[in-house]
């Protein structure tokens, strides 16, 4: 079986990147979907990304990246692409691109609001 790339940045950072149940990437407790942790890295390293979780916590690092890309995004970065908040199936905060598709359970509880 393959590995995601994750998973390899993972075994250099004592495991603080994995894989989560569903297939996703877990950051140190924020998760990634594959498209959105693929951009995040582009423009963060993973031990940088798991530094600023394990500092200021998941929901504040999912802000942050939310509102980074959505700041590029608005000055023609990014490749028009930025992250939007989704429910994941776990109580971590979860990231998706924002040109994803969701399951039709996701789609059914994605209107959580983050506080």
């Amino acid at each position: 079986m393959a590995m995601k790339i994750w998973e390899l940045h993972g075994l250099r950072l004592d495991g603080a990147i994995r894989s989560t149940p569903d297939g996703d990437a877990d950051v140190a407790g924020l998760v990634f979907s594959e498209k959105a942790y693929l951009l995040a890295v582009r423009d963060f390293r993973p031990p940088e990304l798991v530094a600023l979780v394990e500092e200021r916590g998941a929901i504040a690092v999912a802000r942050e990246l939310v509102a980074y890309y959505e700041g590029l995004r608005a000055a023609g970065g990014s490749s028009g692409r930025s992250l939007v908040f989704a429910r994941g199936s776990g109580p971590e905060p979860t990231l998706r691109r924002d040109d994803e598709e969701l399951s039709p359970a996701r789609m059914r509880s994605v209107s959580v609001s983050i506080p």
